[in-house]
C-alpha cells in the first residue's frame, strides 16, 4: 500500500481540522488509511460474538480510537432488531471512548437493556480523562443518579467506585498545586 504523505497530512488539516500532531493526528490518520468498509468489516466483527477475532476487531479499533466505529455502533444500538447486537454496539462505544459518545450516555443510561453499558461509557470516558469531570461535574453527577435509579440500584456500588477515583484525582491534582 503505498501513501503519499502530503497529501494525508495536508487532508488531516483541512478536510478533518486536525491542526496538532501527536497521537491523536496518527489516530485519524490510520482510521483514513484503513478507510470506511475496513471500520465497518471491524464493527460487525466486534460486536458479532465471534471469540478471539471479535476481541481482536475491538482492540483493533480501540487501538485508533475510532469516531467513525463509535458512529456505526451507535447506528447499530438504535436501528437493529437484535437485542443482543445492541447491547454488543454500546459495548463496543465503551471500548472506543470517544468524546462524541458522552452525547449518547443519557439514552443509554434510560435504557434498561444497556444501563450497565451505559455507565461503562461514562466511566471509561471519565477513566481516560476523555471527559474531564471538573467542566462536566453537574451533568456527571446527574448521570451517575440516573444510573442508579434505572438499575434499581443495582449499579450503586459502580457509582460509588467511579465517585471514590473522581475524588482521589481531584485530591491527587489539588496537592500538585
Amino acid at each position: 500500500m503505498q501513501i503519499n504523505w502530503k497529501k494525508l497530512d495536508a487532508e488531516l488539516t483541512e478536510e478533518h481540522n486536525i491542526k496538532s500532531y501527536g497521537t491523536l493526528r496518527a489516530q485519524k490518520a490510520l482510521e483514513v488509511i484503513l478507510g470506511d468498509e475496513w471500520i465497518k468489516q471491524a464493527v460487525e466483527q466486534a460486536i458479532g460474538f465471534n471469540g478471539n477475532s471479535s476481541e481482536l476487531a475491538i482492540n483493533c479499533l480501540r487501538h485508533i480510537a475510532s469516531k467513525k466505529a463509535a458512529v456505526m455502533a451507535y447506528s447499530i444500538y438504535k436501528n437493529d432488531t437484535i437485542e443482543d447486537r445492541r447491547v454488543m454496539a454500546v459495548c463496543l462505544i465503551k471500548q472506543l471512548a470517544v468524546k462524541e459518545s458522552y452525547n449518547w450516555v443519557e439514552e443509554f443510561l434510560k435504557d434498561k437493556k444497556v444501563v450497565m453499558w451505559g455507565l461503562g461509557v461514562l466511566d471509561q470516558l471519565l477513566w481516560c480523562n476523555v471527559i474531564d469531570y471538573e467542566e462536566e461535574s453537574s451533568k456527571v453527577d446527574v448521570l451517575l443518579s440516573l444510573a442508579v435509579k434505572n438499575s434499581n440500584g443495582e449499579l450503586q456500588d459502580n457509582v460509588d467506585f467511579i465517585k471514590s477515583y473522581l475524588a482521589d484525582r481531584k485530591e491527587i491534582n489539588n496537592s500538585q498545586y
